[in-house]
């Protein structure tokens, strides 16, 4: 019994040390209901990342949102990477919207979205995936 105890105890204390702390690592997620200036999850990352949307809905207004990628930074504001303006996941469930962003510092970045429709639009997305690995 206290080896299966001892599992658990170590087995918790992990999954609770690698859920706080952002990792280099591809992550996969989905999106319900999101307006403007929703923020995604942080990872670390450093040279590239790419964001992926597929399987768009929209609810009110148009079918099109911005994705801006921000590096954290601590006790400052956080500095914009730039934007991409997703359109073709909102062709059907299996349609993809992808942006890439390269030459990115080493540090922590996150996502966020706007123009979600023409503005005050809902977004949903059946899958987000966030790829940190330009070889693929």
């Amino acid at each position: 019994m206290n080896k299966l105890r001892a599992a658990l105890v170590g087995s918790v204390t992990a999954a609770v040390t690698l859920a706080g702390t952002p990792a280099f690592a591809n992550w996969q997620s989905s999106i319900s209901s999101w307006t403007d200036g929703n923020e995604s999850r942080n990872w670390d990352d450093e040279s590239y990342s790419e964001i992926r949307f597929k399987g768009c809905t929209a609810q009110y207004g148009s079918e099109k949102v911005t994705v801006k990628l921000w590096k954290a930074i601590d006790l400052y504001p956080d500095d914009s990477q730039g934007t991409h303006l997703f359109t073709n996941c909102y062709n059907g469930s299996t349609s993809v919207s992808a942006g890439e962003w390269t030459g990115l510092d080493s540090g922590s970045y996150y996502f966020e979205t706007s123009t979600v429709g023409d503005g005050g639009g809902l977004l949903d997305v059946d899958v987000v995936y966030v790829d940190t690995t330009q070889a693929d």
